[in-house]
């Protein structure tokens, strides 16, 4: 018999230093765009904060919009 089995997807992103992390798409929460005011944004480099289940977030090079887009065609 067979059943359905979850595997998850993993997505490579850059922090602002240009390291790769891997993060499971089904753990993003949301996507944050760089706001002047919030002090996560005032690294060099970092384009969008990706919000995470457990209550952690992951500053990247990437933008929103990029991730998104990988996100997507990660589905595929």
């Amino acid at each position: 018999m067979r059943g359905n089995v979850a595997i998850p997807v993993l997505i490579v992103l850059h922090t602002a230093s240009g390291v790769a992390v891997e993060i499971n798409t089904e753990a993003i929460t949301h996507l944050r765009n760089p706001e002047p005011s919030n002090p996560s944004f005032t690294v060099k480099g970092v384009n969008c904060m990706v919000n995470l289940s457990d209550g952690k977030f992951v500053t990247v090079q990437e933008t929103c919009r990029e991730v998104r887009s990988i996100m997507d065609n990660s589905k595929r």
